[in-house]
């Protein structure tokens, strides 16, 4: 256990029963301080010197309560009060992880700041906290146990949270890079003797050994879970997710994973693609965990719509849509990254990725490249997909909502369905007819096809890629032509349209040479 000393003379303070305690010293005390039921008879200049408060204290006193003051709300009581007047006549006195927490907040509350004195005991007792304290795993839990009889001081001051972010950090660390140590608590290894050869004149630094005693720290963490203040941010997302990642670990209560995951699901927006990558004993990623995240999410957004569509004042006087969208989105899009991440597991199963796209689906976004992404990335690391498969994946994308970038490597995409690339490039006909710009009848669009479902859902071939890149070089030409004129940009657009009109050409030549298109006369389309 970490300690500090301070002061160095002896401590000549004294008891007279229980409710009485004095400096035992030839000159006279001039002042008595009531603390709780116990009284403290001192001398002004030491508290004085180095308590603001008790300054203010002193100098409000009137004459018919002479040198007496009252102090009743002193956080830690007489033991604390009497650890900061020690320090005030420079006694010796020893900090622990025991007494340190009631100490600072005590000092806190008597203002012994440095703008009172130099080297004054809020200085101090922050500097052992940070360099020996919150270093310690076993000290942070002692503190966080003390901080109980402390509120709101210790939260104030960010005794609570600094506790937590300590024991967090290291129950999140890699055993591999820590170093074993001696502690009081422990007796040597054999090894640890000095007996043990040396490794290149170097003594190899031991390992930690695994834990035996899991149930201490299931225990410890659902303490932490049931500490978490329960106002909405007041805990940073990454945090709770690293939290909720020891508390799957440890197998602690389901009530309490519950509970983390709905305050998580609450703060989704917080949160970053790596926060998500939570392990599975199955797969590289944890999907069930995220699903479980953004189905709270979605919850939590429904719930706050409805109440906020149920006060008319609001309904009347702004707009419900833009902060609930404007999250929706964040999620959409950390969703879109998390999906590009775990497609590069072999063993993810389709139905898991296509459930977790499909939950923010109905989310505004700016547009689906990152789910194009994805879905190209999935299809990529899992070659033997089926046709139905293939069809089922990529009917989560909406091509037209790619940007011009994502339609032209879509296009040249060997993995894509045939349907797809169809789909993409009639996207980009109809956005061209958008803009105003005559564009010529699509081959086939006036007649009937009769090629089957699995036509359409094969992969393109190797002719026809190659057909599409040579159309899509001309296309991209006519995209980055002169802008010298009006003239000149009509002529552009206009060519646009036939260089897409010759794509389709070149589809459908390549499906009447298979034989894979007859020449019925119904009526159809060619994105049946």
């Amino acid at each position: 256990m970490k300690f500090m000393k301070l002061g160095s003379k002896p401590d000549s303070f004294q008891a007279d029963g229980d409710n009485i305690r004095y400096v035992a010293t030839e000159l006279a005390t001039d002042v008595v301080v009531n603390v709780g039921d116990v009284k403290f008879y001192l001398h002004k200049f030491p508290l004085l010197s180095k308590s603001e408060h008790l300054q203010k204290l002193v100098a409000s006193t009137n004459d018919e309560n002479g040198d007496e003051i009252l102090i009743q709300e002193i956080p830690g009581g007489p033991a604390a009060f009497e650890i900061c007047a020690k320090f005030c006549y420079g006694m010796a006195v020893t900090l622990n992880a025991y007494n340190v927490a009631a100490a600072r907040c005590a000092a806190e509350y008597l203002e012994m700041y440095e703008s009172v004195e130099k080297g004054n005991l809020v200085y101090k007792i922050d500097i052992f906290l940070n360099s020996s304290i919150f270093r310690s795993w076993k000290d942070s839990i002692i503190i966080l146990q003390t901080t109980k009889s402390l509120l709101p001081w210790a939260e104030e001051l960010k005794l609570v949270s600094r506790c937590l972010d300590s024991i967090a950090s290291k129950a999140c660390m890699d055993t591999n890079m820590v170093e074993w140590s001696y502690t009081y608590s422990r007796k040597k290894l054999p090894s640890e003797n000095g007996k043990d050869p040396l490794w290149n004149g170097v003594r190899k630094p031991q390992a930690v050994p695994r834990d035996c005693d899991v149930t201490k720290h299931r225990s410890l963490a659902e303490t932490i879970v049931g500490l978490l203040p329960a106002e909405k941010g007041s805990v940073p997302c990454g945090f709770m997710l690293r939290l909720l990642r020891a508390a799957m670990l440890l197998e602690c209560e389901e009530t309490g994973r519950n509970e983390l995951m709905r305050r998580i699901g609450q703060q989704l927006d917080e949160a970053t693609v790596a926060d998500l990558l939570i392990q599975s004993p199955t797969t590289k990623c944890n999907v069930d965990i995220v699903q479980g995240l953004v189905d709270k999410f979605v919850a939590y957004e429904q719930n706050a719509r409805s109440a906020l569509l149920v006060d008319s004042d609001l309904q009347e006087n702004r707009s419900p849509k833009s902060a609930p969208d404007a999250s929706k989105a964040v999620v959409a899009k950390l969703v879109e990254g998390y999906l590009a991440e775990i497609a590069r597991d072999p063993n993810l199963p389709l139905s898991k990725f296509v459930h977790l796209a499909e939950t923010v689906s109905g989310f505004g976004r700016p547009s689906h490249d990152g789910l194009y992404r994805a879905i190209d990335m999935y299809l990529k690391e899992h070659p033997g997909m089926s046709k139905s498969e293939r069809k089922r994946i990529c009917r989560l994308m909406d091509c037209r909502r790619l940007s011009a970038d994502a339609c032209v490597h879509a296009v040249q995409n060997e993995r894509l369905p045939l349907r797809v690339v169809v789909q993409v490039l009639f996207s980009e006909q109809v956005r061209q007819a958008a803009s105003g710009v005559d564009t010529p009848e699509l081959p086939g669009s006036s007649r009937s096809t009769t090629n089957t479902e699995e036509d359409w859902d094969a992969v393109p071939t190797a002719e026809d890629i190659k057909a599409l890149k040579g159309e899509l070089a001309t296309l991209r030409l006519g995209r980055s032509g002169s802008d010298r004129d009006l003239n000149e940009k009509v002529a552009a657009s206009k060519m646009k349209g036939v260089v897409l009109s010759k794509i389709f050409s070149k589809l459908w030549s390549n499906k009447e040479r298979n034989g894979e298109i007859s020449s019925s006369d119904t009526s159809g389309s060619a994105t049946a």
